[in-house]
């Protein structure tokens, strides 16, 4: 992924890795129309292997000249995810509901986008219910196409990356992954296999009067502080 700020990069970037696909992201809302045609340009150079991660909604250049767009937000619903897709995006993030519906996600005719170690607070969820995936169980998930992370800067997005992407465990404690995840004792190693399979398409029915707690009884249950009275 390529700032705007930093996009003359790219060519440089060209020349090192010729095979490359390129993501430019575009906070300005203000490009002339000389930007847009240097866009259009990098579209064609990179043969096509090449999107606009958009923070506004400035896409209007992108529909005209068939350049693959997606926006910079998190997509909670179905009904929000075929909204972006009738407009026109090459790619959706998804969170939230989503993220508890992916047999659905999978029929979606467009890219899925995940940030792995993002709970999806900001929605309003607990954030043991959100939208985030563990490292043991992106492997089975074939319907995610990008994972990336909510990360602070380059070292710990690459320290995420090696959990994720090299390790593809992490035995300590959850909270030091994901993102808004109370700081407590639940250890990760603790939380059974099956955690993944009972949350891929359970439609969040706690938030709208279910009696589905696994997320929560799963999570309390994997604090040693918990389990060690049980057993003594």
């Amino acid at each position: 992924m390529v700032a705007w700020r930093d996009h003359e990069a790219i060519i440089d970037l060209m020349e090192i890795n010729p095979e490359a696909s390129f993501v430019l992201y575009i906070t300005d809302n203000n490009l002339t129309d000389k930007d847009w045609e240097q866009i259009k340009q990098y579209y064609i150079m990179t043969q096509k292997r090449f999107k606009v991660l958009l923070f506004k909604m400035n896409y209007d250049y992108c529909i005209k000249n068939d350049i693959p767009f997606f926006f910079d937000m998190a997509v909670n619903t179905g009904w929000e995810a075929n909204a972006l897709i009738n407009l026109g995006v090459c790619s959706l993030y998804i969170t939230g509901q989503l993220a508890h519906q992916l047999d659905f996600v999978d029929t979606l005719p467009v890219e899925i986008r995940v940030r792995a170690n993002s709970s999806g607070a900001p929605f309003g969820y607990k954030a043991l219910i959100g939208g985030w995936f563990r490292p043991e169980d992106l492997n089975d998930l074939t319907m995610i196409d990008v994972c990336e992370f909510a990360a602070r800067d380059n070292r710990e997005e690459q320290a995420l990356y090696r959990i994720y992407a090299e390790q593809k465990a992490w035995p300590g404690e959850l909270y030091m992954i994901v993102k808004d995840i109370p700081d407590e004792e639940i250890m990760n190693r603790m939380i059974p296999p099956e955690f993944q399979e009972r949350r891929s398409n359970c439609g969040m029915r706690c938030q709208s009067g279910g009696h589905c707690h696994f997320c929560e009884t799963v999570t309390y249950l994997a604090n040693p502080k918990v389990l060690r009275p049980v057993k003594e």
